[in-house]
């Protein structure tokens, strides 16, 4: 099987949320403890492999969250970006984020939100737990979330898209009605591409008890299905980690391991 994308997790484990199912605090006893620090040698080795087995798709993600680590996420898309002279080139370009530093910070999104799109990125993934900015700073676990409109507009300002990363929970996003309304306001919002989940555990797994009931599943995806290709929606379920168990998707870890196990789609 032809290898189709490759993420990268760079950065520390510092985070300005608090999710109570972050798949990424197992990997924080391996991160760097400063921003800056990166194993240029092992990504640029990584990044070649892959490339070279069929590779075109690159994401940035974190065991915290990539914003707090703007000079690791500097440092690597200059790596990246420098492959180019040796013919290797990777578009889309991702990163993940939780958008509250974007929707906080003008001046963070002034220094690097168009220094990251000159050396390459192309979209932001924003997880979002609710619409009501209320609701997505409980689930944060964070006293207050900024304006999603702002957060879309300072990505959209720098010439990037955002995708929206829906994160089904019975307790948010949990019905058909839900995800329907939650979907269409995010289009008003402007919103470029939208990706729905079941709520996973730390093991990668779909949590039984928070995930939405499989009848409310098969409704959200009966009516992705008729929305598409106009709409840009996409409803992964178990059968779309496919693309990791048959090696089509790689992530390589903070502790130097290259697997195709995660829970990030």
């Amino acid at each position: 099987m032809t290898l189709n994308s490759l993420s990268l997790f760079v950065g520390t484990s510092e985070c300005n949320g608090k999710c109570g199912h972050c798949a990424g605090v197992p990997l924080r006893k391996y991160v760097p403890k400063e921003d800056g620090i990166i194993d240029s040698d092992l990504i640029y080795q990584t990044i070649k492999t892959c490339y070279d087995s069929g590779a075109r798709y690159l994401s940035i993600s974190s065991s915290g969250e990539p914003t707090l680590s703007p000079l690791s996420v500097t440092k690597t898309l200059e790596l990246v970006d420098k492959c180019k002279y040796e013919g290797i080139q990777f578009s889309p370009i991702n990163l993940y984020s939780n958008g509250i530093r974007i929707g906080e910070e003008k001046s963070f999104c002034d220094t690097y939100l168009s220094l990251w799109r000159n050396l390459g990125l192309t979209t932001v993934y924003v997880t979002v737990h609710d619409v009501n900015e209320k609701e997505n700073a409980r689930i944060y676990g964070v006293e207050s979330y900024p304006s999603l409109d702002r957060v879309l507009s300072r990505i959209h300002g720098a010439d990037l898209l955002v995708r929206a990363n829906l994160v089904l929970n019975k307790r948010t996003i949990g019905t058909f009605d839900k995800f329907v309304s939650t979907i269409e306001e995010l289009e008003r919002k402007g919103v470029d591409c939208i990706s729905a989940w079941p709520i996973r555990d730390k093991e990668d797994k779909v949590d039984i008890k928070l995930s939405p009931l499989e009848e409310e599943l098969d409704r959200m995806e009966r009516w992705v299905e008729d929305q598409n290709p106009k709409h840009k929606i996409r409803l992964l379920r178990e059968k779309s980690k496919v693309a990791y168990q048959t090696g089509q998707k790689l992530t390589l870890f903070p502790d130097g391991t290259l697997s195709n196990t995660w829970c990030n789609y």
